[in-house]
C-alpha cells in the first residue's frame, strides 16, 4: 500500500507530466493519427496551427480542401474523387444536412477500405520469410549441431507447416497489429452505420413531408 509521501509525489509527478503545453505541441499530437489515417478526424484550424510551427523534424501537411484530408500519401486523389462522385449519385442527398451526412458516409467508408487493404498487407507482411530473427538464428544453430541432419531436416519441413501460427507469434511480437486494425474496423463500422440510419431516416421524412 502506497504510503502519504508516495501519493503526494505520484500526484506531483502527474502535474508535472500533463503532455504538450505548447499550442502547436497539442496540435502535432492531436495528427497522431494521420500516419495511418484511420481516426483521424482533421480540422483546418489543427492544421493551421501545425502549419505555424516551426518544429524540427515535423512532417507538415499542407491540404486543399476538406476532401484532400480524405486520402493519405498512398492513395490516389481522382480514385477517390470518382469514388465519392458515385456515392452522390446514389444517394442524391438534399440540403445541407443530408449532404454532410452524405460526406461524412462517403468519408467512413474509404477508410473502412483502407483497413481492409492495410489488414491484406499486414497478413502478406507477416507472412513473407524475410530474414530470420536472431531467435530463429540461434535456434537453428542449435537444432543443427544437436541433431542429426536427417531429424533437423524433419523439425525444419514441420515447421513451415505452420504459416498461421508463425505468423500469429510475428503478430504478437510487433504489438498485435491485426488486433489493432480490427478494432479500428469495429469503430469505422459502427460510425458508418449509424450515419447510414440517421440518413435513411431524413430520407423518409422528407419523402413523407413531400407526399402529404
Amino acid at each position: 500500500m502506497a504510503t502519504k509521501n508516495q501519493l503526494i509525489a505520484n500526484r506531483q509527478n502527474a502535474q508535472n507530466s500533463t503532455g504538450p503545453k505548447t499550442p502547436q505541441g497539442k496540435a502535432i499530437v492531436s495528427l497522431n493519427a494521420v500516419k495511418h489515417g484511420l481516426s483521424a478526424q482533421l480540422t483546418l484550424s489543427t492544421l493551421s496551427k501545425v502549419e505555424g510551427s516551426n518544429v524540427e523534424g515535423t512532417t507538415q501537411p499542407v491540404l486543399s480542401s476538406s476532401r484532400d484530408r480524405d486520402v493519405i500519401s498512398t492513395e490516389s486523389q481522382a480514385d477517390f474523387d470518382l469514388y465519392r462522385q458515385n456515392f452522390l449519385d446514389e444517394l442524391d442527398p438534399q440540403g445541407p444536412t443530408e449532404s454532410m451526412l452524405a460526406d461524412r458516409l462517403i468519408t467512413l467508408s474509404w477508410r473502412l477500405k483502407r483497413v481492409t487493404k492495410m489488414q491484406n498487407q499486414t497478413i502478406d507482411a507477416l507472412n513473407s520469410p524475410g530474414p530470420p530473427s536472431p531467435l530463429e538464428k540461434l535456434t537453428q544453430s542449435l537444432l543443427a549441431k544437436y541433431q542429426p541432419n536427417d531429424q533437423s531436416s524433419v523439425i525444419n519441413n514441420q515447421s513451415q507447416d505452420f504459416p498461421l501460427g508463425r505468423m500469429a507469434i510475428k503478430d504478437f511480437a510487433n504489438e498485435r497489429v491485426l488486433d489493432r486494425l480490427s478494432i479500428y474496423e469495429r469503430r469505422i463500422e459502427h460510425s458508418l452505420y449509424k450515419t447510414l440510419l440517421e440518413l435513411q431516416r431524413l430520407n423518409m421524412i422528407r419523402n413523407f413531408n413531400q407526399h402529404e
